[in-house]
């Protein structure tokens, strides 16, 4: 979407330590149909603590960030912004383990 794309954009140049120092992926945007609010769904590349971290920070600085988002689409109303860990890829993950593990159990039960 038009949103992610320019939200990428102004995180890769934010001048923060925490934000600058973090490989951070925009995975998807929610944004509410009457454009009150976007959900900002993002993937850190770190620890659980790191990942916390960084959005914390985003969140910390969502004002800062809608403000350049204003400048950067054309909307009528730019959207107050909530940024949340996007934990799909690590859920996927845990469920191919769980697969390969009962996997391995019905072999052995053979």
């Amino acid at each position: 979407s038009e949103i992610q794309k320019a939200l990428a954009g102004i995180i890769s140049k934010f001048d923060d330590i925490e934000i600058s120092n973090a490989l951070i992926s925009i995975m998807k945007v929610e944004t509410f149909s009457d454009f009150s609010m976007s959900r900002v769904y993002v993937s850190v590349f770190g620890d659980e603590a790191k990942k916390k971290a960084v959005v914390a920070k985003l969140n910390e600085n969502k004002k800062t960030i809608r403000y350049e988002l204003a400048h950067k689409v054309k909307m009528r109303a730019v959207p107050e912004l909530v940024f949340i860990i996007d934990d799909v890829e690590e859920k996927a993950e845990r469920i191919m383990k769980l697969f390969e593990q009962i996997e391995g159990e019905s072999s052995d039960a053979k």
